[in-house]
């Protein structure tokens, strides 16, 4: 039996989302940052026992960028919320993004906390991993550039959509 689940990547600007979509689907890393405008597609097939998953990745430009979640995230099974271990910044934007679209949070979601290979550099807080408690999430330490637990990530939240 095979299914396609929709997918949104969101957070703010620059904290990884498209870079974690080209290491999910084509396992490659670019040095090189490159704005998305708008949104940007991409499907990778997932197999989970006897089940193929599609998942319809969308990868929504950062936060501050364009104020249209609503739109994109319309008919949304699942939402993927990035944030930069190194940046403070896009934590606090989780509490923005869920209070302009409370309905949000019945969503199923995975956390992806982007950059431990720079974990050095990490001003993570406690406040911060409270704050990701408040919403449910089930939290990853992921690495754009690595490939570290992006996988992972997708496929737990692969195995939510479909329970």
């Amino acid at each position: 039996m095979s299914i396609a689940k929709k997918v949104c990547l969101i957070g703010r600007f620059a904290v990884g989302k498209t870079s974690l979509v080209k290491q999910f689907i084509h396992q490659e890393f670019g040095e090189k940052y490159k704005t998305t405008v708008g949104v940007s597609i991409a499907t990778k097939k997932i197999k989970l026992a006897s089940l193929k998953v599609s998942l319809v990745i969308w990868d929504i430009a950062g936060f501050e960028q364009e104020n249209h979640y609503a739109h994109y995230l319309r008919g949304s099974h699942g939402l993927i919320w990035v944030v930069d271990g190194t940046e403070p910044e896009s934590f606090e934007i989780l509490d923005t993004i869920s209070e302009s679209l409370p309905e949000i949070k019945q969503i199923p979601s995975v956390c992806f906390i982007n950059k431990c290979d720079l974990k050095d550099e990490w001003v993570v807080t406690n406040k911060q991993e409270e704050l990701l408690k408040t919403f449910n999430h089930t939290v990853f330490e992921t690495s754009a550039k690595t490939g570290e637990n992006v996988e992972k990530g997708f496929k737990k939240l692969t195995e939510f959509l479909v329970k």
